[in-house]
């Protein structure tokens, strides 16, 4: 490069000394051409080793807070996921434990009481055994009660048990969205160590990212703001590399 440069400047030289202006101008614009273009190669890679420098010290920060804070969280939340699936698992159980033997007691009296029943429409039952089928009757009628009232409260019980899988799909989607925040971090970090990967590794969807920290729905410039630094970082880095930096 600095020949080439002393060469052009003979050149300059020679032509000055000729008085030929229009060589005196044509080697003036190449080497103020040249010159332009040194200075913006350098400025390439230094705005290059900045944006890279940014993008570093940006991913460093992310992931210690990923394995402090995000990580241990996510634990967390799994681990509550399996105890609220325990205990539902284990109530539910439970009440169809305590249920069934009702049931069935009232199943086998309904039985009989309907089989004694048919036998007086067709008057085939003394007196004195219908006066003891009525008083079955009236028996099944409180032990029924007493029966559908616990089966009812077993069910609210089993109803209530349930209501953990709201709380649970919540949680789950929150690590869900770690794991994703998690693979971009390592995506960034392989990218900046300069090793190659799949393009489509990296691809990000910003629109459909959540702060991991953040409670509700998306709220525009509030919990979004983390998608755009990702997007106008990425653009940054298009432009660098499409000028070959």
């Amino acid at each position: 490069m600095d020949k080439l440069r002393l060469e052009q400047a003979k050149a300059l030289v020679a032509a000055l000394e000729s008085n030929d202006e229009e060589e005196v101008e044509r080697w003036m614009d190449e080497l103020t051409t040249a010159r332009e273009s040194t200075l913006f190669l350098e400025l390439g890679k230094l705005t290059r080793q900045f944006h890279d420098a940014m993008m570093s010290f940006a991913l460093d920060n992310r992931v210690i807070e990923l394995t402090e804070k995000d990580i241990p969280d996510a634990k967390e939340r799994l681990n509550y996921v399996i105890s609220m699936t325990e205990q539902a698992a284990e109530t539910t159980l439970n009440a169809i434990d305590e249920i069934m033997p009702v049931t069935d007691a009232m199943a086998v009296g309904v039985e009989d009481l309907a089989a004694r029943w048919e036998k007086f429409l067709h008057r085939e039952m003394p007196f004195e055994e219908f006066k003891a089928m009525s008083k079955e009757i009236s028996e099944h009628f409180a032990s029924s009660q007493t029966g559908l009232t616990l089966v009812q409260g077993k069910l609210n019980e089993v109803l209530m048990a349930q209501g953990f899988q709201d709380l649970t799909g919540q949680v789950i989607k929150r690590v869900i969205e770690l794991v994703h925040d998690v693979e971009q971090n390592m995506v960034e970090l392989i990218r900046i160590s300069g090793k190659r990967f799949v393009p489509e590794a990296k691809a990000v969807q910003p629109e459909a990212e959540e702060h991991l920290a953040g409670a509700g729905p998306v709220v525009p410039g509030v919990d979004d703001r983390k998608g755009n630094t990702m997007a106008s970082q990425d653009d940054v880095d298009d432009l660098l590399s499409s000028l070959g930096f």
